[in-house]
């Protein structure tokens, strides 16, 4: 077995079936869009090569895919912000409770596990202008003043989407983070309280710093799925109102599959794929810098 395991022929074989399945429903789509995207392609087939013609007019004429890039990277910087930060707070609770540690995992887990129509649904009833439970909580405590269409005003809109959002994926990034909490030694922690450590200085100094490996995945993770998103948009949205919400994702469905262009929807997928290979690259540059000044 230990002969086996360490013949690369044997590995290779047993790994064949994986790349293989991988390289047919992941790369091989892909180069087919970057192929596609220097050509004007519609239902009919393929038509005239057009160059780099969709990429020019993406960011020359294209207005509205110009600022669905923007609202792409500021809803990417919120997840970001929102996303990690409460992960890792709920994560380290838990960590310190004693009794029910397993309900709360479970209930913070469950919307992670329902689909993500049914969550935009939800939010789109809680947020509703008339019977919504957001406007309701105001009214009821007194600031009705400031119950809000949210989702049909242009400040509110993408900013709604993106907390109904996180809310559905932060129990899955404090799982992450509660399963490397509780990989560390329960001795070192011991120590620290001994040594009149307090628990926001034994968080600081040990537990931040040994689950920073960690930190540093799911930070490409959270960056990479924002970067995507679409669904929770397309649900709760559409790109609305006046295309306040509109993202890479849903620009690029709109105009590949409703105004069939897809040799044009092809080009923003190419350049979507590329913002994630950029962003993954620097995010990893960046926590690198931080390790060797840690150092």
């Amino acid at each position: 077995m230990e002969k086996l395991r360490g013949n690369k022929t044997t590995i290779a074989i047993f790994i064949l079936p994986a790349v293989c399945c991988y390289l047919s429903v992941a790369a091989f789509p892909l180069l087919c869009s970057a192929v596609l995207s220097f050509f004007n392609w519609d239902v009919a087939g393929l038509n005239d090569f057009v160059g780099l013609k969709n990429y020019m007019q993406l960011f020359t004429t294209d207005k509205i895919f110009q600022k669905a890039v923007v609202h792409t990277f500021a809803a990417t910087l919120l997840c970001l912000a929102i996303q990690i930060p409460c992960a890792v707070f709920l994560a380290y609770l838990l960590t310190r409770l004693k009794r029910g540690r397993n309900f709360f995992k479970v209930a913070f887990f469950v919307p992670n596990m329902i689909s993500t129509s049914a969550i935009g649904i939800l939010w789109i009833f809680i947020l509703h202008p008339e019977f919504g439970l957001v406007n309701a909580l105001l009214r009821a405590v007194g600031l009705g003043q400031f119950a809000h269409v949210w989702l049909g005003e242009s400040d509110t809109a993408l900013v709604c989407v993106i907390l109904a959002a996180s809310w559905q994926y932060i129990g899955y990034h404090m799982i992450i983070y509660l399963c490397a909490m509780q990989n560390i030694s329960s001795s070192i922690l011991e120590a620290a309280r001994i040594d009149g450590a307090t628990s926001w200085q034994a968080f600081r100094k040990i537990t931040f710093p040994l689950i920073a490996p960690i930190l540093k995945i799911d930070t490409v993770l959270v960056a990479t799925g924002s970067l995507r998103i679409f669904d929770m948009v397309f649900v709760m949205t559409g790109g609305g109102p006046n295309h306040a919400s509109e993202v890479i994702a849903s620009h690029m469905y709109t105009r590949s599959f409703k105004g069939m262009q897809f040799g044009y929807g092809s080009a923003m997928s190419v350049i979507l794929m590329l913002l994630c290979i950029a962003v993954t690259v620097f995010l990893n540059m960046a926590f690198k810098r931080a390790e060797d000044k840690v150092e």
